[in-house]
């Protein structure tokens, strides 16, 4: 075992040290609080969907830890779970899909991030993702939509992705694949469906017999046996009294938006960092199978960050403090190796309102910024990659006009009333001619002048967008006056939101944990934003959720089978 010490010593407001592994050389002989065959690190949907499967062994005794209350990202989320090839819902709208055909889709956002049999797989197992939720109390269905839109408020199932862009329809038939949790009781959603999706399968998780779940706990370090195998963890954790309290109330409160907006997140991680460091206790854990690493990502690390990726550096972290690395870390204190981890996903969405994708985005130097109807990852990665942070919509006086008008008629959250106001009022500029727009936002005239020109000219001809834009969404740009929207990076009140994508390289078929040293480590598994996964490459919503449930599912039937390979390979 070689351990890797990049990374352990990063330390930021929100993250926590990660202890290199101790190794023991007769584990019988070290004094144990607590011992389970099973243990599970972070209680998101990779998390509780491991747990959960492997619990359906009853004869497995389990147990699952959470540095806060469980749900993690995934509570926080839009709850949009991306599984398709023939899933319930879809047969019920009427809607006609199969693995071969998600599986080509997939192909064009995938890469060669994992092998083509795994996207195959991830693609077939997909298809049943709905039913083994529902029998756990999570809720799906219609209706459907075709808008283009970054979150349907009043539909349940939708085109998340690219499917409908032209080397979308080239690759496969598109067809509508992200599932929005709905409510248990029925009736409208009135909040992001993460607050849908988590609660009821952490409560099937926590009737299980054999599943003991703790709180407000914290892994430090693994424990490893002198061949390195993964025998056990120390964790730091909150006894119950008026300490837990305030920590959970904090955990609350620090990842909330308003919160954000008023200041109040430093002194609230400062407060969480403060009662973990004097009122926790140090427990060791005997695990007799395997450690399951689902902990999130690290996009509240900003030091790692810095080493990974950093022209992403101003974007807003989406998640909550605990994706602070230290899943990660874990598996690279035992010689895990880690892959993509400068592979960030940062959403500027050109859609809803859905006219704002009939707009030409233009970067700092008045060239076309990317295909306005791409999924907002593309756009994101274009302004922070390729414009510096920077990047508008240009729009003339009627399509403004066509998106003011949409936005008016909206049912919006309360969040998206605040955005659009923002964005028409504070972040939108206006000008007589294009030159005199370009001298406003700081583009030089003449080049932006000739990017629109070009725009319109192949339209004007009847020629493919060069940029792949579907012509549904393509007008000309040519009544003034003409209107700047603020695209880029230093919005406050409309961030440019990321998550890592990179984390632990696994085993495809089992998700046990490469080594660095060639095979595998002994006895520790990764799931979701730990690992690198099917989302890992290009991001579309629902695509990390669903892989979540995938890798979740995969390393608790490789452990509960254990028979070194999961049912999801020859599902």
């Amino acid at each position: 075992m070689k351990p890797d010490h990049q990374f352990l010593d990063d330390l930021t407001p929100t993250s926590n040290r990660v202890e290199p592994a101790e190794v023991v050389a007769d584990p019988d002989a070290l004094s144990w609080d607590e011992s389970c065959d099973m243990l599970v690190v972070g209680v998101g949907l990779a998390g509780v969907c491991a747990a959960l499967r492997a619990s359906e062994d009853s004869a497995l005794d389990i147990i699952t830890i959470d540095r806060g209350e469980g749900g993690g990202a995934s509570k926080l989320s839009g709850g949009v779970i991306y599984m398709g090839g023939g899933t319930k819902a879809q047969k019920e709208a009427g809607i006609t899909d199969d693995p071969e055909n998600m599986a080509n889709y997939l192909s064009f956002e995938t890469g060669d991030i994992v092998r083509p049999e795994t996207v195959r797989r991830f693609s077939e197992a997909s298809a049943s993702f709905q039913d083994w939720l529902e029998t756990y109390g999570a809720r799906f269905g219609g209706p459907a939509t075709e808008q283009k839109t970054s979150y349907p408020n009043d539909a349940s199932l939708y085109y998340s992705g690219n499917e409908l862009t032209v080397p979308g329809r080239e690759r496969a038939t598109p067809a509508p694949r992200g599932h929005r949790a709905k409510p248990e009781g029925g009736g409208e959603p009135t909040k992001l469906s993460g607050q849908y999706l988590l609660p009821p399968l952490l409560r099937s998780m926590e009737e299980k017999p054999n599943v003991r779940f703790f709180r407000q706990t914290r892994a430090t370090r693994l424990i490893v046996d002198g061949e390195g195998a993964v025998i056990g963890i120390e964790v730091q954790r909150m006894p119950s009294g008026f300490a837990a309290w305030r920590h959970s109330k904090a955990m609350a409160l620090v990842n909330n938006i308003v919160a954000s907006v008023l200041g109040l997140t430093s002194k609230l991680q400062g407060t969480i960092m403060k009662l973990e460091a004097e009122k926790t206790r140090t427990l060791r854990i005997r695990v007799r199978k395997a450690v399951v690493l689902s902990a999130g990502g690290f996009t509240y690390n900003r030091a790692m960050m810095a080493k990974t990726a950093p022209d992403y550096l101003k974007s807003h972290p989406l998640g909550t403090i605990a994706d602070d690395g230290s899943g990660i870390k874990l598996g690279m204190s035992v010689g895990g190796q880690t892959g993509s981890l400068d592979r960030i996903s940062a959403w500027k969405f050109l859609y809803q309102p859905e006219n704002w994708v009939k707009s030409c985005t233009v970067g700092p130097d008045g060239k076309r910024l990317v295909g306005e109807e791409y999924y907002g990852a593309r756009t994101g990665e274009a302004v922070f990659s390729k414009a510096g942070g920077k990047g508008w919509m240009i729009m003339d006086q009627p399509l403004q006009q066509m998106v003011q008008e949409e936005i008016d008629g909206m049912d919006k959250m309360l969040f998206q009333k605040i955005q659009f106001r923002a964005t028409q009022k504070d972040y939108t500029v206006s000008a007589p001619t294009l030159e005199e727009l370009a001298a406003k936002i700081g583009v030089p005239a003449d080049v932006m002048a000739e990017t629109i020109h070009s725009y319109n000219d192949h339209i004007a001809k009847g020629e493919p967008d060069p940029l792949g834009k579907s012509e549904k969404y393509r007008r000309t740009i040519d009544t003034g006056p003409y209107f700047a929207t603020d695209i880029g990076d230093s919005l406050k009140v409309s961030p440019i939101p990321a998550l890592t994508m990179g984390g632990l390289l696994v085993d495809e078929e089992t998700g046990q944990v490469l080594s660095n040293e060639g095979g595998i480590v002994p006895g520790l598994y990764a799931a979701g934003r730990t690992a690198v996964g099917v989302c890992s490459h290009y991001y579309v919503s629902g695509l990390s959720l669903g892989d979540c449930v995938f890798s979740g599912l995969r390393a608790a039937e490789t452990i509960r089978d254990n028979s070194g390979t999961s049912a999801l390979v020859n599902s």
